[in-house]
């Protein structure tokens, strides 16, 4: 299959209209529909259907749009990385992290290794653990740093001794935040935010001595930000790490640890069976070795 076509179809779908496709193409018109219809012979399927003024996506055209442009970005990151290994490190370091406490090593780490070698650009990715997973999988991040556990069949991973303490957040003016610590049995009741990693909620299950099922649930979510007016205005609570309050300056939150202390440290993981780019192979390895100057 041509990736001539693949483009054609990814900048259809962005703008909506054949004849504002082929002006960003600088086509024609009719050059344009027939090749799209040589597209969608090849496919053996009708990818989108013509409106008055745009045109819309069928189930099948919905699919191929996210499967092209998936083809698209490994075929652009493919030409940087064998651009890299002719002039040296080059290319961008695609990385998902957590935020937490390690986010401050992380920003160290990222302008160390710039320092060395400022041909290389980076594109870092906020998220939880949950998200930077799945972008990794479809091949859309080089490396990523999260919380433990992590699935040891999918990932390489390399311990990082920087460790969480994970607890209750709320508001700072809620009855609970005055304790000094958060038991199973306080959390009873409760309207709770979750983390998203199943593995993280049975963890939690773990160490509070509490059956999970027993735990109000109301919702989860991937970072905390837009969890504040739920947990500020409506007495929500969200089960989460101490080091997300260094993100929020607005002294509107409380952190309570819970009993029994209940920690975990960080990792860096990068795919099993995927041979990463020259750039990221580096990066990697620089961040391994700096991991390992790190006091326990």
């Amino acid at each position: 299959m041509d990736t001539r076509l693949l483009h054609y179809f990814t900048v259809l779908t962005r703008v909506g209209n054949i004849t504002q496709a082929a002006t960003e193409l600088h086509t024609t018109q009719p050059t344009l529909s027939r090749q799209l219809k040589d597209l969608e012979d090849e496919v053996g399927a009708q990818l989108f259907i013509r409106g008055k003024r745009a045109i819309t996506l069928t189930d099948a055209g919905v699919l191929f749009e996210q499967r092209a442009q998936a083809i698209l970005n490994v075929v652009d990151q493919t030409k940087r990385d064998i651009h890299s290994q002719a002039t040296g490190l080059a290319g961008t370091i695609r990385i998902g992290c957590v935020e937490s406490k390690l986010s401050a090593h992380v920003a160290d780490w990222i302008a160390a290794f710039q320092e060395t070698h400022p041909n290389v650009y980076f594109s870092l990715y906020g998220a939880d653990g949950n998200s930077i997973r799945r972008q990794m999988d479809r091949g859309n991040l080089d490396v990523g740093f999260l919380l433990e556990p992590v699935e040891s069949a999918k990932y390489f991973a390399h311990a990082i001794p920087v460790t969480e303490t994970w607890g209750l957040i709320m508001a700072k003016n809620a009855p609970l935040a005055s304790h000094d610590t958060i038991t199973g049995t306080d959390l009873q009741g409760l309207r709770l935010i979750a983390p998203r990693r199943q593995i993280v909620q049975n963890q939690i299950a773990t160490w509070l001595r509490v059956d999970l099922d027993s735990l109000n649930f109301c919702g989860d979510r991937n970072l905390e930000n837009n969890m504040l007016p739920l947990m500020i205005h409506h007495d929500y609570y969200d089960i989460g790490i101490d080091g997300v309050l260094s993100f929020y300056a607005d002294d509107q939150l409380a952190f309570v640890p819970f009993a029994p202390n209940s920690q975990t440290r960080h990792t860096m993981i990068w795919r099993k069976g995927h041979t990463p780019s020259p750039t990221a192979q580096a990066f990697i390895d620089f961040v391994t070795t700096q991991i390992r100057a790190m006091p326990l």
